[in-house]
């Protein structure tokens, strides 16, 4: 029966089984259709537009949607065989049109092998047509995955370097953020538990990320070891000479002025090389610390966003700290 499957938004800890799911139901030989790579795209992405259809706490199912602001795609519905035609593939359709709907796509398409009649027949019953279009495709990269250019390597102190994050530094993200769920708390974007598919996702977008495609740059904070103790990044580079900076610095370099002269530095690397006039950063209400940070490298509090995010039924203030060129402390 299809009343105990629950359709929801994918969550890292789906990543396994969902993988596993696709490379079962959608074998292919292409190397930028290999699942794990996809997910890390797509995710990237935060469109909350990956749902998953879960029985008794298993993935059977799943769908990607699509929105470029012009129409909307699906992609890669699977659902496990044995839980075919009990109406599971139409509840993750309907979920995804739904979601589509909801951000105000007009017309969603799809593409499905010619020869592939029984897929064919079934979204046609879920309200498809087959359009007179010819299909066309054009690979932009001769890899699944396209390289960023390395960000360049920063000496902060003699102790405190900035540099290229590296898959080597998995471990290591692995046991800092599983230290303590103050990340979470303070922070928007970190999960807790930070999982294996968390930091693989990571680290593909650094490895992919290049100031040109996704106007953000983003760096590992090392001690004199070369080991990596935290992350700073500039992220929405525009053209306009703005970004935001956002950073976190593992719990046993906490107090040592550490983050104030990352700040420091980075800040002024940023104004120099990339011809910045503003830097701004957001901070928790509830997080006295980093905004204590922000100050004395320099940043002014320009005022608080109430009510801005939400987690766990419960609304938070967001406080805005910026730092103009000329306030740069030297």
């Amino acid at each position: 029966m299809s009343s105990d499957i629950l359709i929801r938004l994918f969550q890292s800890r789906d990543s396994e089984s969902l993988v596993t799911l696709w490379q079962n139901v959608l074998p292919s030989s292409q190397p930028w259709n290999e699942p794990t790579s996809v997910l890390y795209r797509k995710t990237d992405r935060n469109d909350d537009l990956v749902f998953v259809a879960e029985q008794n706490g298993a993935v059977v199912g799943a769908v990607m949607g699509g929105y470029d602001g012009i129409r909307g795609w699906i992609y890669s519905l699977a659902v496990s065989p044995d839980h075919r035609r009990r109406n599971v593939g139409r509840m993750l359709m309907d979920q995804a049109e739904s979601a589509l709907v909801g951000l105000g796509c007009p017309k969603v398409n799809l593409q499905v092998r010619s020869t592939n009649s029984e897929v064919l027949e079934f979204y046609q019953r879920c309200g498809y047509v087959i359009e007179d279009r010819a299909s066309l495709g054009k690979r932009l990269t001769t890899k699944h995955e396209s390289p960023g250019d390395p960000v360049p390597t920063i000496q902060v102190t003699g102790r405190i370097s900035l540099s290229q994050i590296t898959n080597d530094d998995r471990s290591t993200y692995l046991r800092h953020l599983n230290a303590t769920d103050e990340f979470r708390t303070n922070m928007c974007t970190i999960p807790y538990p930070y999982t294996e598919f968390d930091a693989d996702q990571w680290l593909s977008k650094a490895a992919r990320e290049t100031l040109a495609q996704d106007h953000s740059r983003s760096w590992a904070i090392r001690n004199e070891s070369g080991e990596l103790i935290g992350g700073v990044g500039l992220i929405e580079i525009i053209e306009t000479q703005k970004a935001e900076i956002g950073y976190w610095l593992a719990k046993p370099y906490w107090g040592q002025g550490v983050m104030t002269q990352v700040l420091c530095c980075l800040c002024r690397f940023a104004f120099d090389q990339y011809r910045l006039q503003r830097i701004h950063a957001e901070v928790f209400a509830t997080n006295p610390r980093s905004a204590s940070v922000l100050m004395k490298a320099g940043f002014r509090l320009e005022g608080t966003l109430r009510n801005e995010f939400f987690r766990d039924d419960q609304s938070l203030d967001i406080r805005i700290f910026g730092l103009l060129k000329e306030e740069l402390r030297q």
